[in-house]
Protein backbone atom coordinates (compact mmCIF):
# COMPACT_ATOMS: atom_id res chain seq x y z
CA UNK A 1 0.00 0.00 0.00
CA UNK A 2 2.69 2.18 0.88
CA UNK A 3 4.66 1.80 -2.36
CA UNK A 4 1.21 2.74 -3.96
CA UNK A 5 0.39 5.73 -2.20
CA UNK A 6 4.46 7.01 -2.99
CA UNK A 7 3.34 6.42 -6.92
CA UNK A 8 0.56 8.21 -6.54
CA UNK A 9 2.28 11.13 -5.01
CA UNK A 10 5.51 10.51 -7.71
CA UNK A 11 2.50 10.76 -10.56
CA UNK A 12 1.08 13.74 -8.86
CA UNK A 13 4.00 15.88 -8.06
CA UNK A 14 4.84 14.95 -12.02
CA UNK A 15 1.70 15.66 -13.87
CA UNK A 16 1.78 19.56 -11.62
CA UNK A 17 5.38 20.08 -12.50
CA UNK A 18 4.15 19.74 -16.41
CA UNK A 19 1.64 22.39 -15.20
CA UNK A 20 4.12 24.79 -13.33
CA UNK A 21 6.32 24.22 -16.50
CA UNK A 22 3.16 24.80 -18.88
CA UNK A 23 2.45 28.06 -17.53
CA UNK A 24 6.17 29.11 -17.79
CA UNK A 25 5.87 28.65 -21.48
CA UNK A 26 2.89 30.49 -21.50
CA UNK A 27 4.48 33.70 -20.05
CA UNK A 28 7.59 33.42 -22.17
CA UNK A 29 5.49 32.58 -25.84
CA UNK A 30 3.31 35.54 -24.80
CA UNK A 31 5.95 38.25 -23.98
CA UNK A 32 7.87 36.82 -27.50
CA UNK A 33 10.93 38.24 -26.06
CA UNK A 34 13.31 35.25 -25.09
CA UNK A 35 15.78 33.47 -26.68
CA UNK A 36 14.52 32.05 -30.28
CA UNK A 37 15.54 28.39 -28.92
CA UNK A 38 13.85 28.56 -25.78
CA UNK A 39 11.11 30.59 -27.67
CA UNK A 40 10.13 27.81 -29.56
CA UNK A 41 10.14 25.24 -27.22
CA UNK A 42 7.67 27.18 -25.14
CA UNK A 43 5.80 27.32 -28.42
CA UNK A 44 5.91 23.61 -29.12
CA UNK A 45 5.18 22.76 -25.45
CA UNK A 46 2.35 25.01 -25.84
CA UNK A 47 1.22 23.46 -28.91
CA UNK A 48 1.53 19.86 -27.56
CA UNK A 49 -1.98 21.33 -24.29
CA UNK A 50 -3.70 22.07 -27.31
CA UNK A 51 -2.85 25.93 -27.11
CA UNK A 52 -1.93 27.55 -30.75
CA UNK A 53 -1.14 30.32 -32.45
CA UNK A 54 1.90 32.29 -33.32
CA UNK A 55 4.48 34.53 -32.29
CA UNK A 56 2.95 38.00 -32.18
CA UNK A 57 -0.25 37.05 -32.35
CA UNK A 58 -3.26 36.03 -29.51
CA UNK A 59 -3.18 32.66 -28.45
CA UNK A 60 -6.17 30.58 -29.69
CA UNK A 61 -9.00 29.99 -27.18
CA UNK A 62 -7.39 32.51 -24.22
CA UNK A 63 -10.58 34.64 -25.14
CA UNK A 64 -8.08 37.91 -25.15
CA UNK A 65 -5.97 39.62 -27.66
CA UNK A 66 -3.41 41.38 -25.07
CA UNK A 67 -0.63 39.15 -24.96
CA UNK A 68 0.67 41.20 -22.15
CA UNK A 69 -1.89 40.29 -20.07
CA UNK A 70 -1.35 36.41 -20.57
CA UNK A 71 2.56 36.87 -19.54
CA UNK A 72 1.61 38.79 -16.73
CA UNK A 73 -0.85 36.55 -15.70
CA UNK A 74 1.16 33.36 -15.78
CA UNK A 75 4.03 34.94 -14.32
CA UNK A 76 2.37 36.11 -11.13
CA UNK A 77 1.06 32.96 -10.16
CA UNK A 78 4.22 31.34 -10.78
CA UNK A 79 6.06 33.95 -8.49
CA UNK A 80 3.77 34.36 -6.24
CA UNK A 81 3.26 29.94 -5.75
CA UNK A 82 7.93 30.43 -5.65
CA UNK A 83 7.68 32.19 -2.83
CA UNK A 84 5.04 30.52 -0.66
CA UNK A 85 7.00 27.81 -1.16
CA UNK A 86 10.22 28.92 -0.64
CA UNK A 87 8.65 29.84 2.96
CA UNK A 88 9.64 33.33 2.40
CA UNK A 89 6.18 34.71 0.96
CA UNK A 90 3.72 34.86 3.79
CA UNK A 91 3.73 38.80 3.37
CA UNK A 92 4.31 40.83 0.54
CA UNK A 93 7.25 42.93 1.90
CA UNK A 94 8.67 39.86 1.58
CA UNK A 95 8.18 39.42 -2.02
CA UNK A 96 10.48 40.28 -4.68
CA UNK A 97 10.03 43.48 -6.97
CA UNK A 98 9.16 41.03 -9.63
CA UNK A 99 6.42 39.47 -8.08
CA UNK A 100 5.18 42.55 -7.10
CA UNK A 101 4.96 44.10 -10.81
CA UNK A 102 4.04 41.04 -12.08
CA UNK A 103 0.67 40.88 -10.01
CA UNK A 104 -0.24 44.58 -10.33
CA UNK A 105 0.16 44.08 -14.27
CA UNK A 106 -1.94 41.47 -14.38
CA UNK A 107 -4.64 42.92 -11.74
CA UNK A 108 -4.30 45.94 -13.74
CA UNK A 109 -5.42 44.31 -17.35
CA UNK A 110 -8.36 42.81 -16.28
CA UNK A 111 -9.05 45.41 -13.89
CA UNK A 112 -9.65 48.04 -16.91
CA UNK A 113 -10.75 45.24 -19.10
CA UNK A 114 -13.91 44.78 -16.10
CA UNK A 115 -14.39 48.03 -15.89
CA UNK A 116 -15.22 49.19 -19.33
CA UNK A 117 -17.62 45.64 -19.23
CA UNK A 118 -19.51 46.61 -16.15
CA UNK A 119 -20.09 50.58 -16.51
CA UNK A 120 -22.75 50.61 -18.93
CA UNK A 121 -24.52 48.46 -15.71
CA UNK A 122 -23.41 50.99 -13.62
CA UNK A 123 -25.94 54.18 -13.67
CA UNK A 124 -24.11 57.28 -14.32
CA UNK A 125 -20.68 56.20 -13.39
CA UNK A 126 -19.37 55.92 -17.49
CA UNK A 127 -20.40 59.71 -17.70
CA UNK A 128 -18.87 60.20 -14.21
CA UNK A 129 -15.54 59.13 -14.68
CA UNK A 130 -15.55 60.86 -18.48
CA UNK A 131 -16.05 64.26 -16.91
CA UNK A 132 -13.61 66.81 -15.64
CA UNK A 133 -12.71 66.34 -11.89
CA UNK A 134 -13.89 62.78 -11.74
CA UNK A 135 -11.82 60.93 -8.93
CA UNK A 136 -11.17 57.28 -8.18
CA UNK A 137 -9.70 55.49 -4.89
CA UNK A 138 -7.69 52.63 -5.39
CA UNK A 139 -7.08 51.11 -2.19
CA UNK A 140 -4.17 48.69 -1.72
CA UNK A 141 -2.66 50.38 -5.29
CA UNK A 142 0.27 48.27 -4.68
CA UNK A 143 3.16 49.30 -7.68
CA UNK A 144 0.20 51.59 -8.72
CA UNK A 145 -0.33 49.69 -12.37
CA UNK A 146 -4.28 49.89 -11.84
CA UNK A 147 -4.19 53.30 -10.81
CA UNK A 148 -2.20 54.00 -14.61
CA UNK A 149 -4.03 51.86 -16.36
CA UNK A 150 -7.60 53.85 -15.27
CA UNK A 151 -5.64 57.26 -15.67
CA UNK A 152 -4.83 56.17 -19.26
CA UNK A 153 -7.99 54.87 -20.31
CA UNK A 154 -9.88 57.61 -18.94
CA UNK A 155 -8.39 60.99 -19.68
CA UNK A 156 -10.20 63.30 -17.22
CA UNK A 157 -9.93 60.76 -14.12
CA UNK A 158 -7.75 61.66 -11.22
CA UNK A 159 -6.49 58.16 -8.95
CA UNK A 160 -5.21 58.43 -5.38
CA UNK A 161 -3.74 55.36 -4.64
CA UNK A 162 -3.25 53.95 -1.19
CA UNK A 163 -0.84 51.05 0.11
CA UNK A 164 1.09 50.79 3.36
CA UNK A 165 4.00 49.03 1.74
CA UNK A 166 6.41 51.60 1.12
CA UNK A 167 8.32 49.28 -1.50
CA UNK A 168 5.16 48.93 -3.62
CA UNK A 169 4.76 52.60 -3.33
CA UNK A 170 8.60 53.23 -4.60
CA UNK A 171 7.65 51.65 -7.53
CA UNK A 172 4.52 52.76 -8.07
CA UNK A 173 5.96 56.21 -8.38
CA UNK A 174 8.42 55.27 -10.71
CA UNK A 175 5.22 53.60 -12.94
CA UNK A 176 3.38 56.91 -13.22
CA UNK A 177 6.49 58.99 -13.87
CA UNK A 178 6.32 56.66 -16.95
CA UNK A 179 3.27 56.99 -17.74
CA UNK A 180 2.94 60.32 -17.76
CA UNK A 181 0.00 60.27 -15.94
CA UNK A 182 1.84 62.29 -12.97
CA UNK A 183 -0.34 65.51 -13.23
CA UNK A 184 -3.66 62.76 -12.52
CA UNK A 185 -2.03 60.00 -10.34
CA UNK A 186 -0.88 60.34 -6.75
CA UNK A 187 0.38 57.74 -4.31
CA UNK A 188 0.31 57.96 -0.52
CA UNK A 189 1.09 55.78 2.28
CA UNK A 190 -2.25 54.94 4.53
CA UNK A 191 -3.53 52.16 6.19
CA UNK A 192 -7.61 52.07 4.21
CA UNK A 193 -8.30 51.62 8.72
CA UNK A 194 -7.62 54.89 8.77
CA UNK A 195 -8.32 56.34 5.66
CA UNK A 196 -10.03 60.31 5.15
CA UNK A 197 -10.56 62.53 2.34
CA UNK A 198 -12.70 65.67 1.84
CA UNK A 199 -12.18 66.03 -2.25
CA UNK A 200 -14.68 63.08 -3.00
CA UNK A 201 -14.30 59.79 -5.18
CA UNK A 202 -16.86 59.16 -7.65
CA UNK A 203 -15.75 54.79 -7.92
CA UNK A 204 -13.41 53.63 -5.54
CA UNK A 205 -11.83 50.06 -6.04
CA UNK A 206 -11.48 47.67 -2.80
CA UNK A 207 -9.63 43.93 -3.75
CA UNK A 208 -10.83 42.32 -0.53
CA UNK A 209 -8.03 39.15 -1.34
CA UNK A 210 -5.07 41.82 -0.56
CA UNK A 211 -6.91 43.47 2.47
CA UNK A 212 -7.44 42.25 6.10
CA UNK A 213 -10.54 41.58 7.28
CA UNK A 214 -10.01 44.20 10.49
CA UNK A 215 -8.43 46.77 7.98
CA UNK A 216 -11.95 46.77 6.06
CA UNK A 217 -14.11 46.30 9.13
CA UNK A 218 -12.60 49.93 10.17
CA UNK A 219 -11.75 51.31 6.54
CA UNK A 220 -15.48 50.72 4.70
CA UNK A 221 -17.39 52.92 6.35
CA UNK A 222 -14.55 55.45 5.92
CA UNK A 223 -14.25 54.71 2.33
CA UNK A 224 -18.18 54.79 2.23
CA UNK A 225 -18.25 58.50 3.41
CA UNK A 226 -15.38 59.49 1.05
CA UNK A 227 -17.32 58.51 -1.62
CA UNK A 228 -19.84 61.71 -3.33
CA UNK A 229 -23.32 60.80 -3.20
CA UNK A 230 -24.36 58.56 -6.37
CA UNK A 231 -20.79 57.14 -6.25
CA UNK A 232 -19.80 53.31 -6.58
CA UNK A 233 -17.88 50.65 -4.69
CA UNK A 234 -16.38 48.16 -6.57
CA UNK A 235 -15.45 44.82 -4.42
CA UNK A 236 -13.45 42.66 -5.33
CA UNK A 237 -13.38 39.39 -3.79
CA UNK A 238 -12.41 35.24 -4.25
CA UNK A 239 -15.00 33.47 -6.27
CA UNK A 240 -16.47 30.37 -3.90
CA UNK A 241 -19.40 27.77 -4.62
CA UNK A 242 -16.85 26.33 -7.36
CA UNK A 243 -15.32 22.57 -7.04
CA UNK A 244 -13.78 21.91 -3.75
CA UNK A 245 -10.11 21.99 -5.47
CA UNK A 246 -11.17 25.68 -6.81
CA UNK A 247 -12.25 26.71 -3.23
CA UNK A 248 -9.28 25.16 -1.70
CA UNK A 249 -6.97 27.45 -3.77
CA UNK A 250 -8.65 30.71 -3.46
CA UNK A 251 -8.57 30.58 0.07
CA UNK A 252 -5.01 29.68 0.01
CA UNK A 253 -4.28 32.66 -2.21
CA UNK A 254 -6.55 34.52 0.08
CA UNK A 255 -4.42 33.42 3.09
CA UNK A 256 -0.92 33.88 1.71
CA UNK A 257 -2.20 37.63 0.63
CA UNK A 258 -3.11 38.14 3.75
CA UNK A 259 -6.54 39.02 2.52
CA UNK A 260 -9.91 38.56 3.29
CA UNK A 261 -12.29 35.52 2.07
CA UNK A 262 -16.21 36.28 1.12
CA UNK A 263 -18.14 34.69 -0.54
CA UNK A 264 -21.03 36.75 -3.14
CA UNK A 265 -23.57 36.58 0.22
CA UNK A 266 -20.87 37.82 2.21
CA UNK A 267 -20.25 40.61 0.08
CA UNK A 268 -23.20 41.98 0.00
CA UNK A 269 -24.34 41.67 3.41
CA UNK A 270 -20.92 43.91 3.66
CA UNK A 271 -21.61 46.55 1.30
CA UNK A 272 -25.64 46.89 2.43
CA UNK A 273 -24.01 47.19 6.16
CA UNK A 274 -22.15 49.99 5.30
CA UNK A 275 -25.16 52.16 3.94
CA UNK A 276 -24.67 51.10 0.23
CA UNK A 277 -27.73 50.43 -2.63
CA UNK A 278 -28.25 49.02 -5.62
CA UNK A 279 -26.25 46.35 -3.82
CA UNK A 280 -25.30 42.80 -6.30
CA UNK A 281 -22.48 40.60 -7.80
CA UNK A 282 -21.68 41.19 -11.08
CA UNK A 283 -20.86 39.08 -14.09
CA UNK A 284 -17.08 38.27 -14.88
CA UNK A 285 -15.41 35.80 -16.86
CA UNK A 286 -13.64 32.57 -15.77
CA UNK A 287 -10.46 32.79 -13.86
CA UNK A 288 -11.37 36.73 -13.38
CA UNK A 289 -12.25 37.54 -9.55
CA UNK A 290 -15.72 37.31 -8.53
CA UNK A 291 -17.20 41.55 -8.24
CA UNK A 292 -20.13 42.59 -6.24
CA UNK A 293 -20.85 46.87 -6.34
CA UNK A 294 -22.95 49.09 -4.21
CA UNK A 295 -24.02 52.81 -4.87
CA UNK A 296 -24.00 55.83 -2.17
CA UNK A 297 -27.53 57.11 -2.07
CA UNK A 298 -27.74 60.54 -3.58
Amino acid sequence: MTNILERDLQATIQAWDQAAWSLAALALAARDDGPPGLTAAAWDLLAATGLTGAPGRPLLGLGTPAPGQIASQAAAALQQASALASGHGYHWGARSDEALLAQGHAGAQAGVAGARFMLPMMGDLAARVAAPGARMLDIGTGVGALAVSFARAFPQLHVLGIDILDRALDLARQAIAAGGVADRVSVRKQDVAEFADDAGFDVAWLPAPFIPQAAIDSGLPRVTAALRPGGWLILGHGKLGGTPIEDAVTRLKTIAYGGTTSDEAAACHLLRSAGLTSVRPMPTPAGAPAITIGQKPA
